[in-house]
């Protein structure tokens, strides 16, 4: 049984907070949910790697760095375009194998000296699995590359309004300061630009000169 100096303890460090701190910490935080709540064991299917698809999806968000949940969303689609994609590729190659093993009778009663790649025209010909495995293989495509579009714009709209807060926190300039009625010490006033004095004349006649005295 714990003593009440333990139980003390106990309250007290419960009281502690282990969590971030930091705004940026508690955003990372916050998205987890988002991150992997994504129900692996869904789009996983049998035989296939629930931490190869996790880790798929930390590699994206290690490349891109989500920080919304809009972001996060974005990312977690183009983990499981590709992932679904890469998903397709197996099943075609799949596909063939068993064709193959179905039409190995055929392949040896009606031709002679056929290559692997004569075998797969043969599978291929008028084959509407093969049709279809590219059209989902093409969807998934522009799938991925619809969401890195959307992704990419977000996060150069994120980084320009991020570049405007920083430069709105410059030093204002001198002009600024005056205007906001912060200016430093005053400089000394110009001296005075002296008037030019303007000479008056007339025009009336010289005095007559006189004769000296005799």
């Amino acid at each position: 049984m714990a003593t009440k100096a333990q139980i003390a303890a106990n309250r007290k460090n419960a009281k502690k907070s282990t969590g971030p701190k930091t705004p940026e910490g508690r955003a990372a935080v916050r998205l987890n949910g988002l991150k992997h709540g994504l129900t692996s064991q869904i789009l996983v299917l049998p035989g296939e790697s629930i931490s190869d698809f996790e880790h798929l999806l930390d590699s994206l968000e290690a490349e891109h760095q989500p920080t919304t949940p809009t972001e996060v969303i974005l990312v977690r689609q183009m983990a499981m375009a590709s992932w679904r994609l890469n998903r397709i590729l197996h099943m075609e190659a799949s596909h063939y194998h068993i064709r193959r093993s179905d039409l190995e009778d055929n392949f040896e009663e009606y031709y002679t000296n056929l290559t692997e790649p004569d075998r797969h025209a043969i599978i291929a010909a008028d084959d509407k699995t093969l049709i279809n495995f590219a059209r989902y293989e093409a969807q998934m495509e522009r799938s991925f590359h619809r969401n890195l579009t959307a992704l990419q714009r977000l996060l150069a709209q994120r980084k320009g309004e991020m570049t405007n807060q920083s430069q709105s926190k410059e030093i204002p300039t001198p002009v600024a300061q005056a205007a906001n009625g912060n200016a430093g010490p005053a400089r000394p006033a110009a001296p005075p630009v002296p008037t030019p004095i303007r000479v008056l004349t007339t025009n009336k006649p010289a005095p007559p000169a006189t004769s000296p005295p005799t």
